[in-house]
């Protein structure tokens, strides 16, 4: 099975074209050359090889070299353009909650860089995928903090400053607009890529949020976010995920998860047999992986634990437990989590 590309929603190639032109880029020879056609870029529902991004830009540099790319690209986005993530932000109550999904949902956009926010208001970049370094790379690496410093100020009508901004690579050749646009220390040569919020900034309203709208919003992209988790996962990781929320209701069966991937009990075990495993197996392996990140969670109870993984008695799941990792769940916990 070929591994998973990376991809990004075809808007953000939309918008990249639209700024390129802006600077006089031609951008049909830009968009040839990377092996893009307008039939591609122009279907709203299109992923687009995130490479095939790193690349536009890498080829619009040599003919428009600019130092100040990423944070021109940003200023010409609004919260909208970023289809249902946008839309789910823009409705949050605080700026704080806005960032939080879009921590949450930003794969709905582009499965690279992913995000996260730690409580000291630091909102971490990371990449997944290892992307060879390249001009194109780096500013696709700077836009990332800089639409989402855009899209704060225009969600809360103010021109928030950051506390510091961190890249990971080297600088460009001039800095000036990047401080400029952040008004804040922007590190080049760091350990991570990070935009880091004042917590203050994170509590201010949104003044156009609507709450109902927002409720709303939220069950769309849930059910956005699980179909595209699915088309992600290999079949047997899906059989997995299945047999995870099965076993909210109890030890689920062959036959229940047949009838979820509508298929026959056959059919399935067949699958299985065929990628080298049983249903057995692999309900007693997703078993064991949930159970170490449950243990793994002091403010869960151990009964609960087992409850959680579909067993009747918690003796049953002790015994489970030392056989999948040797150990009790009370010492593994202990051992893991200091």
């Amino acid at each position: 099975m070929p591994a998973h590309v990376p991809t990004i929603a075809s808007g953000a190639i939309r918008k990249l074209i639209s700024t390129l032109g802006e600077v006089g880029v031609d951008t049909g020879s830009v968009l040839a050359e990377v092996g893009l056609d307008d039939a591609a870029v122009a279907d709203k529902d299109a992923r687009i090889p995130i490479e095939k991004l790193h690349r536009l830009w890498d080829t619009a540099l040599r003919t428009v070299p600019r130092a100040d790319g990423a944070v021109l690209g940003a200023e010409r986005y609004s919260p909208g353009d970023y289809g249902l993530v946008g839309f789910v932000a823009m409705n949050s109550a605080t700026l704080g909650e806005a960032v939080r999904h879009v921590v949450r949902y930003v794969g709905l956009w582009t499965d690279d860089p992913g995000v996260e926010l730690h409580d000291d208001g630091t909102l971490a970049v990371a990449y997944r995928a290892a992307f060879a370094d390249s001009p194109g790379l780096r500013v696709a690496t700077e836009a990332a903090p800089a639409e989402l410093l855009n899209g704060a100020r225009v969600l809360t009508q103010k021109r928030i400053t950051p506390r510091e901004v961190r890249f990971s690579h080297r600088a460009p050749r001039d800095v000036s607009a990047h401080e400029s646009f952040f008004g804040c220390p922007v590190r080049f040569g760091a350990r991570d890529i990070a935009l880091v919020f004042h917590p203050r900034d994170l509590a201010l309203p949104l003044p156009k949020a609507d709450e109902q709208l927002g409720a709303y919003l939220l069950t769309v992209a849930n059910d956005a976010l699980a179909r595209r988790k699915g088309q992600e996962l290999s079949p047997l990781d899906r059989i997995r995920q299945l047999i995870a929320q099965e076993l909210q209701k109890g030890v689920p069966t062959l036959a229940a998860i047949a009838r979820r991937t509508a298929t026959s009990e056959r059919t399935l075990r067949r699958r299985l047999e065929e990628n080298g495993t049983s249903f057995r197996a692999l309900l007693d392996e997703t078993r064991a992986e949930l159970a170490r990140g449950y243990v793994r969670n002091r403010s869960l109870p151990l009964s609960e634990v087992a409850f959680l993984l579909g067993f009747s008695e918690p003796s049953a799941f002790h015994r489970a437990f030392r056989r999948w990792t040797d150990s009790t769940p009370a010492a593994w916990r202990a051992r893991e989590t200091g």
